[in-house]
């Protein structure tokens, strides 16, 4: 085997643990300790491959945002989605990746603002896939009077941000009910007219 592909494997190996305490205990409550003893790996290798903590948590979080976009976009045709088809193809997404699920919900509550410039980055195809279905899914909807497109796409976004905090706890089949039953809410409205 050449040392690119050791290399490589070894990173990897890193990550999936690296991964999984991330996602469980979140930035604050996890150590690179916990990462070594549960891989079972020397903290010599841990450090030839990511210098420190921020380094291998923004690699989690780059393939956690790598992952979901590449699953969005195999799943969603932008010519015909619906606003209920997009929720459900994330959702298919978490159920078949809890973990990610844990990282991404962790990632809106509890932003680490000394990362900020770097997440941007890690997220930057997925919050323009995001963007474009949005716009996509919006410009096929009667707006309210007095709603452009561009404030209902901001008013959307922060929606789905707000969805981050309030579904970071409960099941998964908890938080797809009331998913469905939020975007049931901002778009009608509580109060009948």
């Amino acid at each position: 085997m050449k040392q690119a592909q050791k290399n490589q494997q070894s990173r990897e190996f890193i990550l999936k643990y690296a991964f999984a305490e991330f996602s469980e205990h979140g930035y604050c409550g996890s150590s690179l300790n916990q990462i070594c003893v549960h891989g079972n790996i020397s903290k010599g290798l841990l450090y030839h491959y990511y210098t420190n903590k921020d380094t291998l948590y923004l690699a989690c979080v780059e393939l956690l945002f790598h992952e979901m976009t590449s699953f969005l976009q195999e799943q969603i045709n932008l010519d015909t989605v619906t606003i209920e088809q997009y929720f459900d193809v994330r959702m298919q997404f978490f159920q078949k990746h809890p973990a990610h699920h844990q990282l991404f919900y962790d990632l809106l509550l509890y932003p680490q603002s000394h990362l900020a410039q770097n997440m941007e980055i890690c997220r930057a195809s997925f919050d323009h896939f995001n963007n474009q279905a949005l716009r996509i899914i919006l410009q096929n909807q009667p707006l309210s009077e007095h709603i452009t497109l561009e404030d209902a796409l901001q008013q959307f976004s922060a929606f789905i941000n707000f969805l981050g905090v309030y579904m970071r706890e409960g099941t998964l089949s908890q938080t797809e009910q009331k998913t469905r039953e939020l975007l049931h809410t901002m778009l009608y409205g509580l109060i009948a007219r």
